[in-house]
């Protein structure tokens, strides 16, 4: 699969859908709110897309999911996961992505294929209570150049990234095979592991250090 066409398809497909309302959207209560109006808008719109293109469509997955919308293309699974980027500098983004394991089990055991839609928005004027959406971007997770990844200790361990798709559009590694991904990815997580553990064995041994002396005081950090 020609992941470069795909993604770019899929961009054209959703910039002449926002077209129109890329000028003027309503603000909303928060950015949780205004993604949740983006993914109407796909959703209405998204068997219309696929047939487009000649995708066919699948239905929306459940929460758990990696991606928010998916279609078949060549008898492969291709999920998109759409994000939201509020441009305003003040506003806190954690790149937050999925678990690693959700993420290698898509990947491998079903042979998919990761792309993130990425819509950048910010305020139409100072005083505006309207937004412009600033770009649409799409691209394969696994061809993002190395330094945007980042796993975080969140339960079994959380992917992030840590710039936007359109920070890094210019060092997209379009040539990038599956097997040269994880290379690069499994070493992350597995350093990201051991660091993890050995976190781990010293809070235990904090811990059996406060029962041993008779729960007089506690620290994780030294005295």
């Amino acid at each position: 699969m020609d992941l470069k066409t795909v993604s770019g398809q899929i961009e054209d497909k959703l910039s002449e859908l926002f077209e129109e309302l890329r000028s003027g959207i309503s603000e909303r209560e928060d950015s949780r709110a205004f993604g949740a109006m983006i993914e109407k808008r796909i959703t209405d719109n998204w068997e219309r897309i696929c047939a487009d293109l000649g995708y066919t469509p699948l239905d929306r997955p459940g929460r758990r999911t990696i991606f928010d919308f998916a279609f078949q293309e060549a008898g492969r699974l291709v999920g998109i996961d759409v994000k939201t980027k509020d441009l305003d500098s003040t506003r806190y983004s954690d790149g937050g992505i999925c678990a690693v394991g959700n993420l290698l089990k898509f990947l491998a055991n079903d042979n998919g294929v990761f792309l993130i839609a990425e819509f950048g928005h910010n305020k139409s004027s100072e005083r505006s209570e309207k937004r412009d959406i600033e770009y649409i971007r799409v691209a394969p997770f696994i061809l993002l150049p190395q330094n945007a990844y980042r796993i975080e200790n969140l339960g079994t361990g959380q992917v992030r990234l840590n710039y936007t798709v359109n920070q890094v559009w210019d060092e997209i590694s379009w040539d990038r095979n599956i097997e040269e991904f994880y290379d690069l990815f499994v070493e992350l997580a597995i350093v990201h592991y051991q660091r993890v553990s050995r976190d781990a064995l010293k809070r235990i041994k904090a811990l059996e250090d406060f029962k041993k002396h008779g729960y007089k005081y506690f620290t994780f950090g030294r005295r």
